[in-house]
């Protein structure tokens, strides 16, 4: 095994308290869709700004992703579309569906295209999450005058599957830190006398 892989096999706990936060986000948009504007926009944009962070750690830390630039753009993008979501959550509704809709339709696109140039892990389950961002994403732009509560269902259910396969990801992450702790050292064997 490389550095690198025993690197993210011990922070495994990494995406999955990520994609625990994202599940918990998606679960109070799908419990309590008919939140205040507020409260959802806080939630998006707490969200947004804690996944593309992640994105931003991720592209980073890996040293042969052939995306990496593009991940890494997707991220600030993403950081900085929360944070305005955050800062100004009180606005419209149609501020909040732009703003969510084009990190999502953007974000599922990245990631259907580092499934296909990175084929590790679970590719089939990284284009579905991304085709499912993406679909989510491309409704909230094309009907941007739904109601609050079919918006709060739409992200919720984005923010739902995403915490899932972060959760996923950091459960095999785990089994790898466990297979490199537990296989014989390698390189070459003491001499004893």
């Amino acid at each position: 095994m490389t550095a690198g892989m025993k690197t993210f096999g011990h922070n495994w706990w990494i995406p999955m308290v990520v994609g625990l936060i994202s599940l918990a986000c998606g679960i109070a948009a799908l419990v309590w869709p008919d939140v205040t504007l507020l409260a959802l926009a806080l939630i998006a944009g707490v969200n947004i700004t804690v996944l593309s962070a992640f994105v931003v750690g991720e592209a980073i830390a890996e040293r042969e992703a052939q995306d990496k630039t593009l991940r890494i753009v997707l991220g600030v993008v993403g950081i900085i579309a929360g944070l305005i979501v955050m800062r100004r959550p009180g606005e419209t509704l149609l501020v909040l569906i732009l703003a969510v809709g084009i990190w999502l339709v953007l974000d599922g696109i990245v990631d259907i295209v580092h499934a296909i140039v990175n084929p590790r892990g679970h590719r089939m389950l990284m284009i579905v999450g991304g085709l499912i961002d993406f679909g989510v994403g491309v409704a909230l732009l094309v009907w941007p005058k739904l109601g609050l509560g079919t918006v709060a269902i739409l992200i919720g259910l984005g923010f739902v599957v995403r915490g899932a396969v972060l959760m996923l990801g950091g459960w095999q992450l785990r089994g790898v830190s466990h297979a490199i702790e537990d296989a014989p050292p390698t390189g070459p064997t003491p001499i004893v006398i």
